[in-house]
């Protein structure tokens, strides 16, 4: 009975404190309130910067330290990272972004929004540093943006098909999809119309179809198979805006390409919506 009567107070002055943070009682009254059921005021709830500041007031010197030391070593860092040797700057990319997807893994079921952030700060850390190696050491200008895309793909869908995250397997196509424009770009700078749909509508149907066919085994596959391939369904409209190839037709084929989807995606409802449930 004492537990159940501790757990009422508790749930009792949080709703209080609730009342406070939304003023739907005046201060005084809620000071009124709690100094019912509090027998010490220092029991009252603190915001999420209260309860932060008190867990840092209450820090031991060894948590301070490795605070202060592992933010000078940061700072270390970011200021010398260009000068450090390439294989370097990799290896330390590669740590950092280890780091990230074990903690995002790791929390995943705990905590399934600290883990998704964890494994975005993780993507984007790859991404946004790879970049910067490539810019380093000017590499912009020959095939480094290339390997980076395809270096980024990879990893992702690998994240994507061990971690079973829709989200992470679909941003490693989209990357490939980046990839493929890019080499296409290069080696077939003059398509015509119908290259254009080639280039781009076999890969949607084959993507739709890996939906299907690997949604049993892979759950999560089946939705980032099945988004890809719509994201592939329209890149030759978008491929075709980007680069300016056959512009006059691109309002025409987007609206085709709109009800041939809308209709097919209507009529196979049941199918597609049990592929990425």
């Amino acid at each position: 009975m004492a537990a159940l009567d501790e757990a009422k107070r508790d749930l009792i002055v949080k709703e209080i404190e609730s009342w406070r943070r939304n003023k739907l009682l005046p201060e005084r009254y809620c000071d009124f309130l709690q100094n019912i059921y509090l027998e010490d005021l220092n029991e009252r709830p603190l915001s999420p910067i209260g309860t932060a500041v008190k867990k840092i007031g209450q820090a031991s010197g060894k948590n301070w330290f490795l605070a202060f030391g592992s933010f000078a070593l940061i700072c270390f860092v970011v200021l010398y990272f260009s000068v450090f040797p390439v294989l370097l700057q990799i290896g330390l990319t590669a740590v950092v972004t280890a780091a990230f997807t074990l903690v995002g893994a790791r929390y995943k079921e705990k905590d399934p929004v600290r883990g998704r952030l964890a494994i975005g700060a993780g993507m984007a850390f790859l991404a946004g540093v790879g970049f910067g190696i490539v810019k380093i050491n000017g590499w912009t200008n020959d095939s480094g943006t290339l390997w980076l895309a395809g270096i980024c793909a990879a990893i992702w869908i690998c994240c994507g098909i061990i971690l079973r995250s829709s989200f992470v397997h679909g941003i490693g196509w989209l990357s490939a999809i980046v990839l493929y424009s890019l080499l296409l770009a290069e080696h077939a700078p003059h398509p015509t119309l119908l290259e254009v749909q080639v280039f781009w509508i076999p890969a949607a149907l084959l993507f739709t179809w890996l939906s299907w066919y690997l949604h049993v085994r892979f759950k999560s596959a089946g939705a980032a198979l099945f988004a890809t391939g719509l994201v592939l369904w329209f890149m030759p409209e978008v491929y075709s805006a980007l680069y300016g190839i056959h512009a006059n037709w691109i309002q025409l084929e987007i609206l085709i390409k709109i009800v041939v989807a809308g209709v097919g995606m209507f009529r196979l409802r049941k199918q597609w919506m049990e592929w990425v449930a």
